[in-house]
């Protein structure tokens, strides 16, 4: 019948309250009961290891005191409705799905490469600046670059010299 807080079922193995297990534990599912939720606990942390057929490490979680670590050939976020892909990562994209992406710090976004995209905005009521220090600011598109202050002033500055050009037709 078992031992302890281990029971022998016809669906397998029932353990019943807090269980401390001292060597590695194999199990092909875990439940929790339906009113309870799953604890893992660990003075350290606490890792899941994916293994293919051939015993080889595919995927692994670690939950640390420090950082949430993942090992893995793709690693994706998903909406609990939908299951839209929110983020996703992997060796050569990240992929942020979200239909915004909302940048909090107080110094914005600094990207080290170029930047593609169809729409820039500021907040309701906040200034949009885009701004490059040390370098020169590039804006372009093979259909055309439009820049619209639909309430409000638009303003370039620059240290030396401003260039507006037009290949076909005027300034």
């Amino acid at each position: 019948d078992g031992m302890g807080n281990l029971r022998v079922t016809k669906k397998g193995i029932r353990l019943e309250g807090i269980s401390e297990f001292l060597l590695p534990l194999y199990v092909k599912e875990i439940h929790s009961r339906k009113d309870s939720p799953l604890v893992l606990q660990s003075d350290r942390n606490v890792t899941v290891n994916a293994r293919n057929h051939m015993g080889q490490l595919t995927g692994q979680l670690t939950v640390g005191a420090d950082a949430v670590e993942a090992l893995c050939k793709r690693f994706e976020v998903r909406a609990s409705e939908g299951g839209k892909v929110l983020f996703s990562a992997d060796e050569d994209e990240i992929v942020i799905g979200a239909d915004r992406l909302k940048v909090t710090g107080t110094e914005g976004a600094v990207f080290g490469h170029s930047v593609e995209t169809p729409h820039i905005r500021a907040e309701p009521s906040q200034d949009l600046k885009l701004e490059s220090p040390t370098r020169s600011l590039v804006m372009e598109a093979p259909r055309g670059v439009q820049v619209n202050a639909a309430a409000g002033d638009l303003k370039a500055t620059c240290r030396k010299e401003l260039h507006l050009q037009s290949t076909e037709g005027e300034v």
